[in-house]
């Protein structure tokens, strides 16, 4: 059994990504902000939320010491901002959220990883700063902060037979950033999908698919790799 542990289990597309694992076989542990105790969520043992290292070794030692990967994967609204409005108060959550939380749970996790010579670390991160997201420059620069450390962190812990990827998504169907109502309106929705050169957007199961290749399927070898799943945009 595969030992996995998830981080910001109700946001984004992880609800689907842990279902889906559970599916496979895997045993998840997972945490999140808005889980204040611990317990049992659709057969997910989870965790209070506290910090990346405490969560990480509360989760490997409810493994039994053998952690065998990880998926970081934060989500936050990000609403429209020019870049003109954007200051230090204004650009810091971005980065605290998405990126200094992210980076600190892969060093947490790397630390459980490196005596057993085994390990999987899968980012959930975004192609927006690949293919550009003009108004939402906060958000970009978090994510390529993500996006930016999978090459050198994969370098780092090859050695120690750990592999490290990112997940990077756009124009996916979830509440958090393309709610249905969104879809529904005539205007705003044919306007969205004419953005995507496949014409639609994507689904949960697609990102949870590649998410599970990486974290419990014979992929070792694919290391320092952002893979963007956005129907073609970039």
């Amino acid at each position: 059994m595969t030992n996995v542990f998830i981080t910001d289990l109700k946001g984004f597309a992880n609800p689907v990504i842990a279902a889906r694992l559970l599916k496979a076989g895997a045993r998840i542990v997972g945490c999140d902000p808005a889980i204040v105790r611990d317990g049992d969520e659709q057969g997910v043992e989870v965790l209070a939320w506290a910090s990346p290292a405490e969560l990480v070794a509360r989760a490997t030692e409810r493994f039994g010491g053998a952690l065998d990967a990880i998926v970081i994967s934060p989500a936050m609204p990000a609403p429209r901002t020019k870049v003109e409005d954007l200051g230090i108060e204004e650009l810091m959550p971005y980065f605290q959220r998405l990126a200094a939380e992210s980076i600190a749970f892969a060093g947490a996790a790397v630390k459980a990883m490196r005596p057993r010579k085994a390990g999987r670390v899968v980012f959930g991160s975004s192609s927006g700063p690949i293919g550009g997201i003009p108004g939402f420059s906060a958000y970009a620069a978090a994510r390529a902060a993500v996006n930016g450390v999978v090459r050198t962190l994969a370098l780092e812990v090859a050695g120690d037979g750990i592999s490290v990827n990112a997940v990077a998504a756009n124009y996916i169907q979830t509440e958090t950033y393309y709610p249905k109502a969104l879809l529904e309106d005539p205007v705003k929705g044919a306007k969205l999908l004419a953005r995507v050169p496949m014409g639609r957007l994507g689904a949960a199961e697609e990102v949870a698919a590649v998410v599970e290749l990486l974290a419990l399927g014979q992929s070792g070898f694919v290391s320092g790799q952002v893979i963007p799943i956005s129907g073609a945009w970039c």
